[in-house]
C-alpha cells in the first residue's frame, strides 16, 4: 500500500467519523426528569374574544305584579352559561306597528325574563356566542332577550330579541325543556326588590325598592408599558419623535400623533389621515374593535366590557366594570374609546393603568338611598330636565390619589347616576353640594 492511498483511506474513515458524531449530536434526546407543572406561575393572555366582552349587564325578573333584578356577575355567568348553549332557530321580525305603551306592556310582561345589555348588540356578531342553527341571518341588533312564562309549551318555545331603541322584536324557537330548566333554576329565587318608575309619561326604568349596600374600593395601579403600545401603533417606530409636555409626553411620526396624560394615567392617539365618511357595518365595527384592542395592549387585566356603539359616528366604547356596576371618571380614566376611519383606527383613547392590588378599607361598605329617592331628587332640581333622563344606575366613580409615599391610588366610591343623551351625570343630592359632573 503506498503512501497516497492510505492517506486516502485514513480521510474517508475520519470523515465518516465525523459525519456519524454529527448525526448523533442532532438527533440526540436526553431524558429530562419530569416537570411538575403544578409548581409552573401560568401567565393568563389578556386576550379577549366576543364572549369575554359582549356580557349581560343585568337579568330582570317580572313577578305577579312585582319586579326583581340582579346584576351579580357570577350569577349572570351561570345565566349566561346556560342560554348561550341552547339551539336558536327560525328566527324572524315579529314586530308589530305599536305605540310606546303597547311595546312597553310587551317588553315588561308580568312573569317574564328579561337580559339585558349595555347597548344594542349586532346578532351577526353576537351569533357566535349562541348556539344558531340558521345559516342566512337578518342582520338586526338588540339590547335583550325576553323569555315570557306564558310561551312555554310544546316541543318549542319562543325566545324574544328586542331593540329597545329601535322598538324591534324578533322572535327565535329554542328546545321547550332548556326554557323550563332555566325557569327552575333561576325565575323564582331571591333577588332584590325593584320598583318600575315611568320617566316623560311613558318610559319605564326599574330601580331599587330598598336601600343598597354595596362596596366601596380602593387600589393600587400598575402602569401599562407606553414603548410596547408606541411601537405597536406606529408603523415605524424609527421615525417617532418624542416631545415633552406638561402633563406628560407626546409622540410623532409627523402624520401621526400619541399623547400620553401622565396626570390622568389616560392617553390618546389619532391620525388624521384615516378621517373619513366610510362605514362599516355595526358587526363590523365591533369585531374589529375588539381584534385592535387585542393587538395594542390588550384589557390589561381589568374588567372592561361592551358599553356603547354608534355606527354613525364610527365609534365603540368599552368600560370598566365592578362587581357588575359600571365605573366613570370626567377624564375617561375608565373607558376604552375608539372611532375608525376609512382604512384603519382613527381615534384611540384609553387608561394605560390596570387595578393591581386592593386595599384594606376601615368603611368599606356604602349605603346608597332608593331609587325613588333618587327620582325626587331628579324631580326637585330645576336644572335637570326630567323629559331627557333616559335611565337611572348605580356606578363608581372613580377618583385618583397619592399616598403617604406618593404612589398613585384610585378609590371607586358607589354613586347614584343618570343618563341624559349619551352623558352619564352624578345624581345632585343636597348633601353632595350640588355636584353634577359630566360623564361621558
Amino acid at each position: 500500500m503506498n503512501f497516497e492511498r492510505a492517506k486516502s483511506i485514513i480521510l474517508t474513515i475520519l470523515v465518516g467519523t465525523s459525519v456519524f458524531l454529527t448525526w448523533n449530536i442532532w438527533t440526540y434526546e436526553p431524558e429530562y426528569e419530569k416537570i411538575d407543572e403544578s409548581d409552573l406561575i401560568k401567565i393568563k393572555s389578556d386576550e379577549q374574544i366576543v364572549s369575554d366582552v359582549i356580557k349581560p349587564v343585568s337579568v330582570l325578573f317580572h313577578r305577579n305584579g312585582q319586579h326583581f333584578q340582579t346584576v351579580d356577575p357570577e350569577k349572570i355567568e351561570r345565566m349566561e352559561k346556560e342560554f348561550s348553549q341552547w339551539a336558536y332557530s327560525d328566527i324572524k321580525q315579529v314586530s308589530l306597528k305599536m305605540i310606546q305603551k303597547e311595546f312597553e306592556d310587551f317588553v315588561h310582561e308580568d312573569r317574564s325574563i328579561e337580559i339585558n345589555f349595555s347597548d344594542d348588540v349586532p346578532m351577526s356578531l353576537y351569533k357566535s356566542v349562541l348556539d344558531i342553527k340558521d345559516e342566512d341571518m337578518s342582520n338586526f341588533s338588540f339590547d335583550r332577550i325576553v323569555i315570557k312564562q306564558k310561551d312555554i309549551g310544546g316541543d318549542e318555545s319562543a325566545v324574544y330579541f328586542i331593540s329597545y331603541k329601535k322598538k324591534q322584536i324578533y322572535q327565535g324557537k329554542v328546545p321547550t325543556t332548556n326554557l323550563r330548566n332555566f325557569s327552575e333554576k333561576f325565575y323564582n329565587k331571591n333577588y332584590p326588590t325593584y320598583t318600575a318608575l315611568t320617566i316623560d309619561g311613558t318610559k319605564k326604568i326599574f330601580v331599587p325598592e330598598n336601600p343598597v349596600e354595596i362596596n366601596r374600593y380602593q387600589y393600587y395601579i400598575d402602569d401599562l408599558d407606553i414603548e410596547n403600545l408606541k411601537d405597536a401603533l406606529f408603523n415605524n417606530p424609527k421615525y417617532v419623535r418624542q416631545e415633552p409636555v406638561t402633563r406628560g409626553e407626546e409622540y410623532s411620526d409627523g402624520t401621526r400623533l400619541l399623547s400620553v396624560n401622565k396626570e390622568d394615567y389616560v392617553l390618546s392617539y389619532i391620525n388624521p389621515a384615516q378621517k373619513s365618511k366610510v362605514f362599516a357595518t355595526s358587526s363590523e365595527l365591533l369585531e374589529k374593535s375588539i381584534d385592535f384592542i387585542n393587538d395594542h395592549a390588550g384589557w390589561e387585566g381589568s374588567n372592561y366590557r361592551f358599553d356603547y356603539l354608534s355606527e354613525n359616528e364610527q365609534r365603540v366604547i368599552f368600560r370598566l366594570f365592578i362587581d357588575g356596576y359600571p365605573a366613570f371618571n370626567e377624564y375617561g380614566m375608565t373607558e376604552i374609546e375608539q372611532i375608525w376611519g376609512k382604512e384603519d383606527i382613527y381615534s384611540y383613547q384609553r387608561p394605560f393603568f390596570s387595578l393591581a392590588s386592593v386595599l384594606p378599607s376601615e368603611d368599606p361598605v356604602v349605603t346608597l338611598p332608593t331609587g325613588n329617592e333618587v327620582m325626587e331628587q331628579l324631580k326637585g332640581n330645576k336644572n335637570i330636565d326630567l323629559g331627557s333622563v333616559q335611565d337611572i344606575s348605580i356606578g363608581y366613580k372613580l377618583n385618583k390619589s397619592l399616598d403617604s409615599k406618593l404612589v398613585t391610588l384610585v378609590t371607586l366610591e358607589p354613586t347614584w347616576y343618570y343618563r341624559s343623551g349619551e352623558k352619564w351625570l352624578i345624581v345632585p343630592f343636597e348633601d353632595a353640594g350640588g355636584d353634577n359632573d359630566g360623564l361621558e
